[in-house]
């Protein structure tokens, strides 16, 4: 987490409406409506917040993305010479055939328009970006460790997108002297979201405990997502939702946090985000040991720190090198719709400026 520029998933619009008038009224719910298109085509167009397979996955083709221009409001896509089928590739991508253009080869590479394909093995074209059609009854999926396997619809890719699966709020508030001070709480998903509730079900044993529960869906994160030097150390604050860390399978404290704060929201186990200056974590309610002393109180419970950073944290447990960091603490927040940051040392919820 970093206090300074911040780049948010997919720009927080990938639904806005940008395109007049071209036939989204022929465009049928499989095939697929305007909300569907217009989260695909950001994802595809924004490779930090998607798998590398996403595109092959929501399309069912081997084409890849190549450029998204936004000013003529265009695809170009490429796709190997051998893997094109002329009587089903442009099927699956748009609706407009005739509209297609393709580009021509010249001293051994491919040019079309202003975009320029090296070498000959692979074709080249482009077309509207109002007649692409991803496929709504498309799931897109990322193999994890253990044989597990994270799975969304297209349907639940767009909720989240669209800010309908996480709880959403101020992404910059001031808060006193942090004047770029992140909403994490805004990115964390809402109880019940599907596609990390079948997750957790993978997660976690019946019968665990809320303590064990906890401390296998932190042993998840911290074994099955890599730590990001780039967006830890990048000059700009990277924050992804839950199903984006999940997509990409790597992140910083800022995503980690998300994730796991996510999961605890499925699994119904109480906790704190807990910021610090150019960090955050999380705080789990529960009886755990406090034997390396990460533990804060906030009306009357105990949360014990659960750092998502380290690989093998044993919550209550796992020493770190700075043994005390109630120094550093700041705030306290517990993401719901509206949540509030709660000054650490005061224990009163501080003012938000929009």
């Amino acid at each position: 987490m970093k206090n300074r520029l911040f780049i948010y998933a997919l720009l927080l619009f990938a639904s806005t409406n940008y395109d007049c008038g071209r036939k989204t009224d022929e465009l049928t719910d499989t095939h697929n409506n305007k909300r569907l298109r217009d989260v695909v085509v950001s994802y595809i167009s924004e490779p930090t917040f998607r798998s590398k397979d996403f595109v092959q996955q929501v399309t069912g083709t081997e084409a890849d993305l190549k450029l998204y221009d936004m000013d003529e409001r265009t695809l170009y896509f490429s796709i190997n010479k051998k893997d094109y089928d002329s009587a089903t590739t442009l099927n699956k991508l748009t609706i407009d055939r005739n509209a297609v253009d393709f580009g021509f080869e010249q001293n051994g590479d491919v040019f079309l328009g202003a975009y320029t394909l090296k070498g000959t093995g692979r074709m080249l074209f482009r077309f509207p970006k109002n007649d692409f059609k991803p496929d709504s009854t498309r799931n897109v999926s990322v193999k994890l460790g253990n044989g597990m396997e994270y799975s969304q619809t297209v349907n639940e890719l767009a909720d989240f997108a669209d800010n309908v699966s996480v709880y959403g709020g101020k992404n910059d508030p001031e808060v006193k002297k942090n004047k770029y001070l992140a909403d994490h709480g805004a990115f964390v998903s809402v109880p019940g979201e599907k596609s990390l509730t079948r997750l957790v079900k993978l997660i976690v044993k019946d019968g665990s405990s809320e303590e064990e529960k906890a401390q296998t869906l932190l042993n998840f994160v911290t074994s099955q997502i890599s730590f990001s030097q780039k967006e830890a150390y990048g000059g700009y604050e990277v924050l992804k939702r839950p199903n984006e860390v999940l997509m990409t399978g790597v992140s910083d404290c800022s995503g980690l946090t998300i994730l796991y704060a996510s999961l605890l929201e499925q699994a119904g186990i109480e906790y704190l985000l807990v910021y610090s200056p150019g960090h955050i974590a999380v705080a789990v309610e529960g009886k755990f040991t406090n034997t390396n002393g990460l533990a804060v109180s906030f009306e009357g419970k105990k949360y014990s720190i659960a750092e998502t950073t380290v690989n093998g944290f044993i919550i209550g447990n796992t020493m770190l090198l700075k043994k005390d960091i109630s120094d550093d603490i700041t705030f306290l927040q517990r993401p719901g719709r509206e949540s509030k940051f709660i000054d650490y040392k005061s224990g009163k919820e501080t003012g938000v400026n929009n």
